[in-house]
């Protein structure tokens, strides 16, 4: 199958009469663009013939296990926790549950499993983009940069797996220490009215109290790590938007130079210009 071919063209092209044939000039151009560009590899001609392409055959998510383990548990210590009358515990685990959810999407995002269209979101592209741009931007800066923290700052999420698998082994183990500690009393008045049954755990409350500081602990944990790649690609966001602001002071024309100097320029930006012998 051909990349052509995917998209199902089926008609008579001897009805298109002389618009069916390219012109002179722009076949060669398309021979001119087709000479100078790379062409794709095979498997990259392969797969775009026999798409539709499917992100996650491409990319994964390495935090998934974790993430999904930490949801099947906090989900068990939720509604056993309802069963036992421990709301407290109850809506720690439900926050829990919610913050997964986020940093799931997150990560989904930063990972490249899922596509992102918008640049103020981190994502793999995005980000990646930035981080490599920003490069150049902190040479120009005088700080040049010997390790990758600007293009990984925005994927700190990624490369936390052992506070991820410490936290799903210990909320495993406290889904399980709850489920069994849980019986059933039933008792009736005595005088034929219905029975009725209630649930009691025989964990000491402390217990309980830490199961519930450990989900709010482990929301912490993910929170933390999600909010920082968002604040660190909207501020690699902002900084590279300044710098393309500031650049357009380095090459003004003539006319440009006499607006900022007589007209718009604040005093503050002509004395810089001046000192820097701009203007």
């Amino acid at each position: 199958m051909s990349v052509f071919n995917r998209l199902g063209f089926n008609f008579d092209t001897t009805r298109f009469g002389s618009a069916h044939t390219l012109s002179t000039g722009a076949a060669n151009t398309i021979t001119l663009i087709s000479n100078n560009i790379p062409s794709m590899p095979d498997w990259q001609k392969s797969d775009l013939a026999n798409g539709a392409i499917v992100r996650t055959e491409y990319f994964q998510n390495p935090t998934t296990t974790y993430v999904n383990s930490m949801l099947s548990s906090a989900a068990i210590i939720s509604s056993n926790a309802l069963t036992i009358n421990a709301f407290s515990l109850a809506a720690s685990a439900n926050s829990l549950i919610v913050e997964l959810g986020k940093f799931t999407s997150h990560t989904n995002n930063v990972s490249g499993v899922t596509l992102v269209y918008t640049n103020d979101v981190p994502s793999y592209a995005g980000a990646a983009g930035s981080g490599q741009s920003s490069l150049l931007t902190l040479n120009m800066a005088g700080e040049p940069q010997t390790n990758t923290d600007i293009m990984l700052g925005s994927f700190t999420s990624l490369f936390i797996q052992d506070d991820l698998t410490a936290n799903a082994n210990q909320m495993l183990s406290y889904s399980i220490q709850l489920k069994n500690s849980i019986s059933a009393n039933t008792t009736n008045d005595g005088e034929g009215g219905p029975s009725v049954t209630t649930y009691s755990s025989n964990l000491a409350n402390s217990i309980i109290s830490s199961m519930s500081s450990y989900c709010n602990t482990t929301s912490s944990i993910l929170n933390t790590r999600r909010m920082h790649d968002w604040t660190f690609h909207r501020n690699l966001q902002q900084v590279m938007q300044d710098n393309g602001f500031l650049q357009g002071f380095s090459n003004l024309g003539g006319t440009q130079k006499y607006l900022i100097k007589n007209v718009i320029g604040t005093t503050s930006l002509v004395d810089k210009l001046t000192s820097a012998n701009t203007i």
